[in-house]
């Protein structure tokens, strides 16, 4: 497999012996030619307790600027990160709609330190808000998304600063409904993601919630979006293309791809359509670096089931991943005696190898206090992984990568 990953696309992907628009004809997907051309009609479905009804793919404040007007024509109408726009770069396409029509979510980060070692503020919180909306000239915000999420159950009863924040910005007008982007912190001795929103679901506001989510991923996971459905808890699945990226660089791969029983699908469109096909799932939010990630993932997102060969390719990426492919399930972290934060260090080679931004991967990386150096090598993290890494040998191939 090439390193220069971040040199190529998921161009390659679609290509496999034509065009683009090729491949996505070849997998039956809706070909989505420009802003002009007829869009099909993306799923909505109920973001839980919000009754905010969203589009399946949610567009985020970092697309390209091009993809924005194609994307509301097709029903994109729940944007992530929306306090990144100022007034002067805020979509045309957006504000030529009624305000009410779309949906800005504003995440909200610790203050002093990073999402591990930041403090929660209510009052930096919430003066935060009110300086972006200032900024954005936008009126409201739709949703106040804690970003990161507690390191504990333990934080959620002790530090309600969050909370207070954003019941202080509703009461005046400026966001309208609560919910979070929860990270596993076992790294830190604190919990994982699902036990954190399992508690939040039934002692706290949050009417959503965000967290890792891909093919193979954990069985509580999944357990999680059946239990949120039942309360009416919005899901939006995040980092969902597992190894899609990587394997649309790998000559290999994708001479397998070429065997008659794959053809009519994609890895990325297969993923698209198996996260689509959990009607439990409100939401996917889905890297997205240029028109052909645009056009196969939306595609996906308004084609057909997912059909037997669609199967059949997330078999074979499944395969593709096994003892390559980190699913951020964080597993190894809780068998780490050195305390590595093993699952960012390989979220980090996601953003690199299958979202194409090794610039961003190099940032996050540089700020960790405990990088891939830190591996002693005692091997005892390695019974822990169900995708059989050998973790110690990855944490060095990455460090190389980003060190």
């Amino acid at each position: 497999m090439s390193d220069g990953t971040h040199d190529l696309s998921r161009r390659d992907m679609m290509r496999l012996g034509a065009t683009g628009l090729a491949a996505a004809s070849m997998a039956n997907l809706p070909v989505l030619a420009d802003e002009k051309a007829p869009a099909a009609e993306l799923p909505k479905r109920r973001y839980g307790r919000t009754g905010l009804e969203i589009g399946w793919l949610v567009g985020a404040s970092d697309w390209p600027k091009e993809l924005v007007p194609m994307a509301v024509k097709a029903g994109v109408n729940y944007w992530h990160k929306a306090q990144a726009w100022r007034a002067d770069n805020f979509p045309a396409a957006l504000k030529e709609q009624p305000r009410e029509s779309y949906y800005l979510e504003c995440v909200v980060d610790r203050v002093n330190g990073d999402h591990t070692r930041g403090k929660i503020d209510e009052e930096q919180h919430y003066q935060f808000v009110k300086g972006r909306l200032k900024e954005t000239n936008v009126g409201y915000y739709d949703v106040f998304k804690f970003h990161f999420g507690y390191h504990s159950i333990a934080e959620v009863k002790e530090n309600s600063g969050m909370v207070r924040a954003f019941e202080r910005l509703k009461k005046e007008g400026l966001v309208k409904h609560l919910a979070i982007s929860q990270h596993h912190y076992n790294s830190i001795k604190g919990d994982m993601a699902w036990e954190i929103m399992h508690y939040l679901a039934d002692n706290r506001p949050y009417e959503a919630t965000q967290f890792f989510y891909t093919h193979g991923d954990r069985q509580e996971v999944q357990e999680w979006i059946d239990v949120a459905k039942k309360k009416d808890i919005g899901t939006i699945a995040m980092k969902t293309m597992g190894g899609v990226g990587r394997a649309a660089t790998d000559a290999k791969f994708k001479k397998l791809l070429e065997d008659p029983k794959y053809q009519g699908s994609t890895p990325g469109a297969a993923m698209v359509k198996w996260l689509r096909s959990n009607d439990n799932l409100t939401a996917a939010v889905i890297a997205t670096r240029n028109t052909d990630q645009y056009r196969e993932n939306m595609g996906a997102a308004v084609s057909l089931a997912l059909g037997p060969r669609d199967n059949a390719v997330l078999g074979l990426l499944a395969g593709y991943n096994k003892g390559l492919t980190c699913l951020l399930c964080a597993q190894c972290v809780s068998e780490c005696s050195e305390h590595i934060a093993v699952a960012d260090i390989f979220r980090y080679e996601r953003y690199a190898k299958d979202y194409l931004d090794l610039d961003r991967a190099k940032r996050e990386y540089e700020g960790l206090t405990r990088n891939g150096t830190s591996c002693v090598g005692c091997g005892d993290c390695l019974s822990a992984c169900p995708q059989e890494i050998d973790i110690a040998a990855k944490l060095r191939e990455v460090h190389r990568l980003l060190g």
